[in-house]
């Protein structure tokens, strides 16, 4: 959700009998004491930290030093009312511009010049993502993932929207592209129509992994594309820790920040299990 100026989100559960889903009370005992806030958080171009924080996005990024990240895959909040501060008050649509111009510009700050963003949306805030991000980045594809899902056809009342939007841009145009992870190589396209470089993606389900939000190999492909192994990754929304999990199957260095206590506490759950 949005952040706001007071505190990082509260817990969704009260009652430390009854953990938040996919987290156990051994779980609770392990990973409580092992959070780390921003105030953890101390680098230097040549000393960098990996893991992930209770932190707004906002704090995190400015703790980074310039010129340090190889790329950052966000999925900001997809609502601008969704999130309420404590006074009860619900960010405007234009402060909710202004908060993404932040955090975008903070972004452009700690990527290197090879760098690059995937920012992941909703068709609703597609146009302006494009604004946004036009305005430090070049833009370089708009990809169209299809994300087919277990849907109700017979209970829409309208099109079904299948369609989510992921805006790839870069900070110059010296950016890493690796072709042949995504099906092409020097002599030209593989001829395998699911590996063609289009921006067009309909082979990846839209089903998560379990306690995930999206899809493993969607990550898994941005990954292989734009970063090689012991690349630094950032995602400045982590909830439960979707990039963090592909960083550690794939070798990548991973910094993740998330605001709600549970959904960090799943994350560090999901990325320390995985061998």
């Amino acid at each position: 959700m949005p952040e706001t100026p007071q505190n990082v989100s509260s817990p969704l559960f009260t009652n430390p009998l009854e953990p938040y889903l996919g987290l156990t009370i051994d779980d609770l005992n392990k990973y409580l004491p092992a959070i780390q806030t921003v105030e953890d958080m101390s680098m230097t171009p040549n000393n960098m930290q990996e893991g992930i924080f209770l932190a707004k996005c906002l704090d995190g990024l400015k703790k980074i030093p310039d010129h340090t990240i190889d790329l950052i895959i966000a999925d900001p909040p997809e609502d601008p009312w969704a999130s309420t501060d404590v006074m009860g008050q619900r960010m405007t649509l234009q402060e909710y511009y202004q908060w993404n111009n932040e955090w975008l510009n903070e972004s452009y700050r700690v990527l290197k010049n090879t760098g690059a963003v995937y920012l992941l949306t909703h068709w609703q805030y597609s146009g302006m993502y494009q604004s946004l991000l036009s305005n430090f980045f070049k833009v370089q594809s708009r990809i169209t993932w299809r994300r087919k899902r277990q849907t109700n056809a017979n209970m829409a009342q309208t099109w079904i929207n299948e369609s989510f939007d992921i805006w790839f841009a870069t900070k110059t145009d010296n950016f890493l592209f690796n072709q042949k992870a995504v099906g092409m190589d020097s002599n030209g396209p593989i001829q395998s129509e699911d590996r063609i470089r289009s921006n067009f993606w309909v082979d990846i389900p839209g089903i998560p992994e379990e306690t995930g939000r999206l899809p493993q190999n969607l990550f898994e492909k941005i990954l292989k594309a734009s970063s090689f192994k012991l690349n630094r990754i950032v995602d400045p929304f982590m909830r439960m820790g979707d990039v963090g999990l592909a960083c550690k199957r794939h070798g990548r260095r991973f910094i993740g920040f998330e605001v709600n206590k549970d959904h960090l506490l799943l994350a560090m759950k999901r990325i320390d299990e995985r061998e």
